[in-house]
């Protein structure tokens, strides 16, 4: 399939496999791929999906946000102290292998529903990479090179912009095409469950009501933004991380 697009490919064969499901199933539970382009573009239409796609966007971006916050300042922390880091793994293995519907059952407990529940449970379901590869990317440091810096009087915000944050940049970016990946699934899960507003809701109501063509309509903006978000950002960073690393600025 060499002659086709990359993402080309991808969609006819998205398209094959609805085709093939609506064929087995019946319409009315696997709409055609007809369909669903036709309920997308009524959500266009209506305005319904850049508004609920920006509340999804919206949350997710605050949870990413207060993750690199968090997680950045207690990574490099911890990659400076080892006794801290080896202090702090296990309680980031236990965040890391937490499924998002604990964080999501406890804030609805405790907040109710609504804008709460999506950014909280992207936060918990993604600062434990930011943290885990900042921390691994500020042990990964030469240590030498730091002491000398000092020894010398070099600037700090020399060494912080050409020698620290080059040589961390890979990790955290190792980690964040992960928090991208995994923030837009976690807020489409909290929302469902969790909120009256957003795309995640708008599939939960869509399942409720069995309206197939709209659910599958809103699944396929979850995929699209998805791609975008690996295209538009995740790309372009790597670009960055490998210029950074041909330089040798590492």
């Amino acid at each position: 399939m060499g002659f086709l697009p990359p993402y080309l490919f991808s969609a006819l064969a998205v398209a094959g496999l609805m085709l093939v499901a609506s064929l087995v199933f019946g319409s009315e539970l696997a709409p055609m791929p007809q369909s669903v382009i036709r309920a997308f573009a009524g959500l266009v239409r209506s305005g319904e999906l850049l508004s609920e796609l920006f509340i999804t966007v919206g949350r997710g971006i605050a949870g990413i946000l207060w993750a690199n916050a968090v997680g950045v300042v207690l990574g490099v922390a911890a990659g400076f102290n080892a006794r801290l880091f080896r202090l702090a793994s296990p309680l980031v293995a236990a965040l890391q292998s937490c499924p998002p519907v604990v964080w999501i059952s406890l804030v609805m407990v405790w907040a109710g529903t609504g804008s709460a529940v999506p950014v909280s449970t992207v936060f918990a379901a993604t600062v434990p990479f930011v943290f885990s590869t900042t921390a691994q990317g500020v042990m990964g440091l030469n240590r030498r090179v730091l002491a000398a810096s000092r020894l010398y009087d070099v600037p700090w915000r020399r060494i912080l912009w050409s020698y620290a944050l080059p040589g961390v940049f890979p990790y955290w970016l190792a980690g964040f095409s992960t928090v991208l990946a995994t923030a837009w699934k976690s807020a489409a899960v909290a929302e469902f469950l969790g909120s009256h507003q957003g795309i995640g809701a708008r599939i939960f109501w869509s399942y409720h009501k069995l309206q197939m063509e709209e659910l599958n309509a809103w699944a396929l903006v979850l995929i699209m933004l998805g791609v975008f978000l690996e295209c538009a950002v995740i790309t372009p960073l790597r670009r960055k991380a490998a210029a950074l690393e041909t330089r040798g600025v590492r």
